[in-house]
């Protein structure tokens, strides 16, 4: 169970701070609500019934500070996990977007900026569907490492390449 103050990450909304717990009466039934504000959208709320599996199924404790910098120091980080097939890499990488993996979610961040270079150097673009790729994956780790790092939502990408390119 979740305490007021704590940060969590909800489905694809991002980092939400827990703002308070409120019993709300529903249907003739009592209900506990843990009441979610998105720590960089102001203006939201959710509200996610505590006794209901499948919506606290989409919550999760946002990553620690050591399991991030672990991540950012394992040496399979700088492999590329390039597919050329690329049915194959639009599954594998919807796959990691909705999952929670954020190590295979890092790995496909820097591989997809490798590859982005690579075409640039060779004069071609990037295909739309990598690009959205990338996007995405960077905007649901964004989020939760600025609050991890407690630095600005900006310096996240250049802080994980750094730390990714260090020898």
């Amino acid at each position: 169970m979740y305490k007021i103050g704590d940060y969590v990450v909800y489905s694809c909304q991002g980092v939400c701070r827990i703002g308070a717990m409120e019993e709300r009466n529903v249907q003739g039934n009592k209900r506990l609500f843990y009441v979610l504000h998105p720590v960089y959208q102001s203006e939201a709320s959710y509200m996610i019934p505590s006794d209901n599996p499948a919506a606290l199924a989409k919550l999760r404790p946002i990553i620690t500070r050591q399991e991030l910098d672990k991540i950012l120091a394992d040496e399979n980080m700088r492999q590329s996990c390039w597919i050329a097939d690329e049915n194959q890499r639009k599954q594998r990488y919807r796959e990691l977007i909705v999952g929670s993996d954020y190590a295979a979610l890092v790995q496909m961040v820097h591989t997809l900026h490798q590859h982005k270079q690579q075409q640039r150097q060779a004069g071609r673009k990037v295909h739309l569907c990598d690009d959205n790729f990338l996007h995405d994956a960077q905007r649901l780790l964004t989020g939760e490492f600025a609050a991890v790092l407690g630095i600005a939502p900006e310096q996240v990408e250049s802080y994980v390449l750094n730390a990714l390119n260090r020898e």
